[in-house]
């Protein structure tokens, strides 16, 4: 029976010390599952970033080859222009809106954000892309703001269309600008502009979309006689009412531009080059300085002017 008490003692103190050893060794294990667990995670989180940088790189080439076109050909018949920018006009918008609509979809439009892009094509065209989003906490209006006036070099017009308003919500503009004079630049665009007043369950929103003009008879592209660069440009803009987090009413303004400088035989400096590139920069942030300018010292009010 002794013999017995001491081997029950002993097998007692042995099942003490491997639960004393289990009570260490557990939180050891739980690290390591832990370890494991995050390695998997890591593993799985490269692997996404991998495929999310494929589809950037996919996406990236996409805009290389066409970033947003449409061929749009013009007559020198006054009636026939009038009447295609007319046509031009619903598609262009509908495009704009709800490539905007889009491009706001997973964004939180209370928080600023901008992203950039400068690349060469793969026809040697020059190009640079940008998307951003501004809340104006206090705006309740967009001023206007004009091109020539805010880029630093002499713009001049070269066709006598009306200018985009409420009440031409279709105009097409001719631009020739001297860069640092040396070299001319052509620019023919069309622009399209709509306001929708809020309504049941919608709130106000205005927009407008510039988009370059491919051919036009009253105007035609010649490199080989004018020695000018052509530069297309496609600008969307969007000015919307949303609500912050709190629910309070807040202005969301939105702009999405791609910009290409056609390869020609003309040569054109990478200085110029850069400043053209950061021409439209300039204005961009000239036209956003205006509108919190705008916000800033409006009364209060619900219009939104885009242009």
């Amino acid at each position: 029976m002794d013999r017995l008490e001491e081997e029950k003692k002993r097998l007692e103190e042995a099942v003490k010390d491997l639960e004393d050893r289990a009570d260490v060794l557990r939180p050891r294990e739980a690290l390591q599952r832990c370890q494991h667990s995050n390695k998997v995670l890591r593993e799985v989180l490269h692997a996404q970033r991998r495929a999310i940088a494929g589809a950037a790189s996919i996406i990236a080439h996409h805009f290389c080859t066409g970033p947003f076109d449409t061929p749009t050909k013009l007559s020198k018949d006054p009636v026939k222009r009038r009447a295609a920018l007319m046509k031009m006009r619903s598609q262009r918008l509908s495009c704009a809106y709800e490539f905007m609509m889009e491009m706001l979809r997973h964004m939180d439009v209370t928080l600023d954000f901008c992203e950039q892009k400068r690349f060469t094509a793969t026809n040697g065209d020059v190009c640079s892309e940008r998307f951003e989003i501004v809340p104006l906490p206090v705006a309740r209006s967009v001023k206007r703001i004009s091109m020539s006036e805010v880029d630093g070099d002499i713009t001049i017009r070269e066709n006598d269309e009306p200018q985009l308003s409420i009440n031409v919500p279709v105009a097409q503009h001719r631009f020739v600008t001297t860069i640092a004079n040396m070299v001319q630049m052509d620019t023919n665009n069309a622009a399209f502009a709509e306001y929708r007043p809020p309504g049941p369950g919608v709130e106000e929103i205005g927009f407008s979309i510039n988009d370059p003009i491919d051919e036009d008879e009253l105007y035609p592209y010649r490199p080989e006689t004018t020695c000018r660069v052509r530069q297309d440009v496609t600008v969307i803009i969007m000015v919307a009412k949303h609500r912050d987090k709190e629910g309070n009413p807040l202005i969301v303004f939105s702009r999405w531009w791609s910009l290409c400088l056609r390869k020609s035989h003309i040569h054109v400096p990478k200085l110029i080059a850069d400043r053209i590139r950061n021409g439209l920069e300039s204005v961009s942030a000239s036209m956003l300085a205006a509108a919190e300018r705008a916000g800033a010292g409006g009364p209060t009010g619900g219009s939104v002017a885009v242009i």
